[in-house]
């Protein structure tokens, strides 16, 4: 099995990590404080508690991670999940301190399990995303305004400057002198432009050095529908390049301008597949962005639920 056209299958990797380890079947719950399992086999449904039920939010096929979010963030749990399908469900369980030296190995444990990682943060975020949407699907779409917008410069990016971001991804270790050694490059994008957009093929992920981005998409019957607003050291558009789906969402330059460093995708698969060593905090940076930004997903969906109100 391959994703995001990796050329190194998720099978590898995931009989790297599950090598001496417990291989169990996976019963329903939460997963437990201080605890991350692998999904090694098997399905699982994702649901999250509201006043008026549980709201199912994702199905995560394996290879996956559960629990990942609490180990990286120390937040609450946000789903419960339970097997779905017939295939049956084994995964292994790692301690949160094991998940998170893990997550920063550069060596080949760590190399398998940030691609996992990416993986299925990714394919939960959109799962959750498109749950979103789902709640207006009878209702009459809305007109899809013009994306006219102020143009991006055109022309050769800028070169990196690491000085303007040395807060970047902080907790990851990340060394931003690196950064123009890793590949990236700078580009300025003027007030109101439009950066990406929805349904179009992702080729680069942006890292937030000045200013807000608006992360947004059209939810049918109802308009524009702002997901996050994004501030120096975070990080978008990083989806596309994982999966290779199409963009799911429109994301501008929010309130003046903002300068980003920009992650081609020539740049990430190689960091990515080859498992440069200076590329792990980067890698693992983006992970712990991504769980954030699930977090968010989820408590998107549980406050539309409720406005929906009991049905």
């Amino acid at each position: 099995m391959e994703r995001g056209g990796t050329t190194r299958p998720f099978g590898d990797d995931v009989s790297l990590l599950v090598e001496g380890r417990d291989l169990r079947t996976l019963a329903a719950g939460t997963p437990a404080a201080g605890e991350v399992s692998l999904l090694a086999a098997g399905s699982v449904a994702l649901a999250a508690a509201t006043p008026f039920g549980p709201q199912p939010v994702a199905v995560l096929r394996a290879p996956a991670l559960l629990g990942l979010h609490r180990a990286l963030t120390g937040g609450t749990p946000l789903c419960t999940h339970e097997p779905a399908g017939d295939e049956g469900t084994r995964a292994v369980t790692m301690s949160a301190d094991e998940a998170r030296a893990l997550l920063f190995d550069p060596e080949a444990a760590g190399q398998a399990f940030r691609r996992i990682a990416l993986a299925s943060v990714t394919a939960a975020i959109r799962e959750v995303n498109a749950s979103l949407a789902r709640f207006f699907d009878s209702a009459e779409p809305a007109p899809r305004p013009s994306l006219r917008a102020e143009p991006l410069p055109a022309g050769a990016p800028e070169p990196a400057d690491p000085r303007r971001v040395n807060a970047l991804f902080d907790a990851a270790g990340l060394d931003p002198s690196t950064l123009p050694d890793l590949g990236l490059t700078f580009r300025s994008l003027p007030s109101g432009s439009l950066l990406l957009e929805a349904g179009t093929r992702g080729e680069e992920a942006f890292l937030v050095a000045e200013g807000r981005l608006r992360v947004s998409m059209r939810i049918p019957g109802v308009g524009e529908e702002a997901l996050a607003f994004l501030g120096p050291g975070e990080v978008v558009g990083e989806m596309a390049l994982v999966d290779d789906s199409p963009r799911s969402a429109d994301v501008w330059a929010h309130d003046g301008g903002a300068r980003v460093f920009v992650l081609s995708r020539e740049v990430f698969r190689r960091l990515l597949v080859e498992g440069t060593a200076g590329g792990a905090p980067l890698l693992a940076g983006i992970v712990v962005a991504l769980t954030r930004r699930f977090e968010e997903s989820v408590q998107k969906a549980v406050t539309f639920r409720v406005l929906a109100g009991p049905f």
